[in-house]
């Protein structure tokens, strides 16, 4: 077979892939993004050669201050396709390094720069050398095992961005080629639709404030047909606190009911 016949032959096998794919998730209901979520994570990882994946939720903070190397941008939410505590824990880390003043990831830094733009980055090739002796990446890399990581960053709006994150952590496996990432990137092109989706029911993209874990419970059985009673059944809460937090959730949507949120979902509001 002839070298463009066969290149011809791997497209066609990506686009049925990601093409299935756009199908699968849509097949999800509301209330079930969570699992749509890590169902996405298993293709990316499946599509890049990756060993495990997150997707994270960053904002920019309308307080920035002056000479913030951020300018602004904050993780406010993560996700990840393999849970373990330390992945959170890692987290967390990153997160207190990040704000802090003696160091950083000298890779974000990089890709705040081109925020609002549809982009690809591969760690081994966006972050300058000293990054790989930082402290940062002996926390966040090194001492879970994670020899290379690649990102596709999706920009909802100026003030809200999805980071999907690939990782290899088997020694033996060459480092990301952008042909690996150009390949998840495909599959996520077609996906704005979920993207949105996906950042309301953390209540990153309109919302007042970002949901408790408590909230986003609520939230996803208020995406049903359920009352108010049936969620306290089914979460194992007294319809006391299952009010309250609706309540709280409407407030932060500034909504009044399970109409307006519908309507946000439907891409009627905010």
């Amino acid at each position: 077979m002839a070298e463009g016949d066969i290149r011809s032959n791997a497209a066609e096998g990506l686009h049925a892939q990601a093409f299935a794919l756009w199908d699968e998730l849509a097949a999800f209901n509301a209330a079930s993004s969570d699992d749509a979520l890590l169902h996405l994570l298993a293709t990316l990882c499946e599509l890049a050669g990756a060993d495990n994946a997150y997707w994270l939720g960053a904002v920019r903070m309308a307080n920035a201050m002056p000479g913030d190397l951020l300018n602004g941008w904050r993780p406010r939410a993560v996700r990840y396709l393999h849970h373990h505590d330390r992945e959170m824990q890692a987290f967390a880390d990153g997160v207190k390094l990040l704000e802090s003043d003696t160091g950083g990831d000298l890779h974000m830094f990089e890709q705040v720069r081109h925020a609002g733009t549809f982009r690809t980055t591969l760690l081994h090739r966006i972050a300058a050398p000293e990054f790989f002796e930082s402290h940062f990446y002996d926390v966040i890399y090194r001492r879970r095992g994670i020899t290379d990581a690649a990102f596709v960053v999706v920009p909802l709006n100026a003030d809200c961005e999805s980071y999907y994150c690939l990782q290899r952590s088997d020694a033996d496996k060459p480092l990301f080629s952008q042909n690996d990432i150009d390949q998840a990137a495909f599959a996520l092109r077609g996906l704005a639709w979920f993207q949105r989706q996906l950042m309301l029911s953390h209540g990153l993209q309109i919302s007042s404030a970002a949901l408790t874990d408590g909230e986003r419970r609520v939230l996803n059985e208020l995406l049903t047909d359920k009352t108010e009673k049936a969620i306290a059944d089914s979460l194992g809460l007294s319809k006391t606190t299952v009010h309250s937090y609706v309540r709280s959730v409407y407030g932060k949507f500034a909504v009044r009911s399970r109409a307006g949120l519908a309507a946000l979902w439907l891409g009627q509001g905010g």
